[in-house]
């Protein structure tokens, strides 16, 4: 049996035979395309999907990220476009979803005005103009 797991809400899902991705449903403007290895076809309602194929829906689960963390790092408010900057090694996300300011979710310690300050969700320019300590899941103590 083929699983549908749904990425997009109503409009996209990945087809999976086992752990094996083998298409993907996509919605289209006259109804949705279903694509199994390389082979598609076009279906008008996903009804009409489950009914003449061997494809069962999994849901989207909306509350799978209530617990509202970043990389494991509590940003301490409502947090949107989360990423990982491999490069940096930050979990970072923006406050609004149109926003172009980043901050660095958890707690680091900048080295400013020659003193480490202990700063909780810094924007990212700042790490990125000052030394910096972190990611830390707790306000860090630092020996002088």
């Amino acid at each position: 049996m083929i699983k549908a797991k749904p990425i997009v809400d109503k409009e996209f899902w990945i087809l999976k035979e086992g752990d094996e991705k083998v298409g993907n449903i996509q919605a289209v403007p006259n109804g949705y395309s279903v694509t199994i290895n390389n082979m598609n076809a076009t279906f008008k309602t996903l009804s009409l999907i489950k009914k003449q194929t061997n494809i069962s829906f999994d849901t989207l689960d909306l509350n799978k990220d209530k617990d509202n963390t970043i990389y494991g790092f509590d940003p301490k408010c409502k947090a949107y476009n989360a990423m990982f900057d491999v490069e940096q090694h930050l979990p970072l996300f923006t406050k609004t979803r149109k926003s172009k300011s980043w901050f660095a979710a958890g707690w680091y310690n900048v080295f400013q005005h020659n003193t480490w300050i202990p700063m909780e969700n810094p924007k990212l320019i700042t790490l990125q103009r000052y030394n910096y300590e972190g990611p830390f899941k707790t306000s860090p103590q630092r020996c002088i």
